[in-house]
């Protein structure tokens, strides 16, 4: 019985134990860099913004987020009760979704001024400009704003986008105007 076990052993080839080819790595899971600073939150998520990498994304928001829209939007939109982490993933990955492959989605921050508050929080103020090449007839493509966000640092010492308040430039859309179309 043995010898039957290794006589079909052998038959199935004399490479069994021997080293394969390997596989190549998995794909870039785009660009992304470990949170040590504010300034890597506000770069990780321009960078998911112009790649639309939802799991880059949501990885740069602090689980207890708040969003405050524009007061145009507020008072156009009834969306914004309870606005929380739940709804901008949400948004986000729909506008992911809708968005036209290749590049050309781009978030630029502009005027930046970046507060130290404390040891663990500080506040980007910056103009903004986000274009997103998206096939909804009925939301922006690109929409312009000024931005406040709180970044703060967990438990963990990596940094996160807390708090967000977005207000109107003008007549553009804003980034709220982009949000409300999204998460409905």
């Amino acid at each position: 019985m043995f010898v039957l076990l290794a006589s079909l052993v052998g038959a199935a080839g004399c490479d069994v134990f021997s080293p394969r080819t390997p596989e190549p790595p998995l794909e870039a899971a785009g660009t992304y860099e470990q949170p040590d600073t504010p300034e890597q939150v506000i770069a990780n998520l321009q960078a998911a913004v112009a790649e639309l990498n939802t799991l880059n994304y949501r990885r740069s928001l602090a689980e207890d987020l708040t969003f405050t829209p524009t007061a145009t939007a507020e008072a156009r939109d009834p969306v914004w009760t309870g606005w929380g982490l739940a709804e901008e993933e949400r948004y986000f990955s729909t506008l992911a979704a809708a968005a036209r492959t290749g590049t050309g989605h781009r978030l630029d921050l502009n005027d930046r001024t970046l507060t130290l508050i404390d040891a663990d929080r500080q506040v980007l103020d910056a103009t903004y400009l986000l274009i997103v090449n998206h096939t909804r007839a009925d939301a922006p493509t690109t929409v312009q704003g000024r931005l406040q966000w709180v970044l703060v640092r967990g438990t963990d010492g990596l940094w996160r986008l807390r708090e967000w308040v977005d207000r109107e430039l003008g007549s553009n859309p804003s980034w709220s105007d982009l949000k409300a179309a999204f998460v409905q």
